[in-house]
């Protein structure tokens, strides 16, 4: 019997390793996104959408390897929890990596237009916050859920959400002064809101951390 424990719990700890690999190609994309932002770099934001489909593929391995193991093992307590939070991480991950994605995706549709570099650079702080708290929730969750660490994860939130309205606001005065900066304006808002959506997700990712660590389910954005 404590020989099969002794199974589930390295199990678990590869589990939870492995969903930090997912974590760490997902963060790598969001920077390349934000890079292709700020150098509206055409080519870079090609490669991440390309690059998108190894995300996705490494989400369907580590739900399988996840099935197979609570079907193998049979895990309770905080092993179970563990395993089922790595289950639901690989999706909420692999979501974030369509951020990424979308962003490229939407220079790819702006083409040559370039966007106000003061909005480039409101921007970029929106996405710099949301990066470190998901790597920051992330840490949380595979280094034996840190219950205090994915609480202090998600400090950025409200100032992300702050940050995000003043872009918005910003962008939406320039789109009614002028009417032909509506379609920039447009691309501009998916833009920020996209990241907003990566700090949102974060917030996710903490609160499983916090369930693995003490069992309670809690709403911490």
């Amino acid at each position: 019997m404590s020989e099969n424990i002794n199974l589930v719990q390295r199990r678990r700890a590869q589990l939870q390793s492995a969903v930090g690999g997912l974590g760490k190609l997902v963060i790598a994309a969001l920077n390349q996104s934000v890079t292709c932002l700020s150098q509206h770099d055409l080519e870079l934001a090609e490669r991440i959408i390309e690059g998108d489909a190894q995300i996705n593929q490494q989400r369907r391995v580590l739900e399988q390897e996840c099935l197979v193991t609570l079907a193998a093992y049979k895990p309770a307590g905080a092993d179970l929890r563990a395993i089922g939070a790595c289950m639901e991480l690989v999706s909420e991950l692999e979501r974030i990596g369509d951020y990424a994605a979308d962003v490229a995706r939407i220079l790819r549709r702006a083409g040559e237009t370039r966007f106000p570099s003061e909005s480039v650079e409101a921007i970029v702080e929106v996405a710099a916050d949301a990066i470190a708290m998901l790597g920051e929730a992330l840490d949380a969750f595979t280094c034996g859920s840190d219950e205090q660490g994915a609480r202090a994860s998600i400090a950025r939130e409200d100032q992300v959400d702050r940050n995000e309205q003043a872009v918005m606001q910003r962008v939406l005065a320039m789109m009614r002064a002028d009417p032909d900066f509506a379609a920039t304006g447009t691309y501009l808002l998916w833009i920020v809101h996209n990241y907003e959506r990566v700090a949102d997700r974060a917030t996710n990712v903490a609160e499983r951390a916090v369930y693995v660590a003490c069992g309670e389910t809690l709403e911490l954005g």
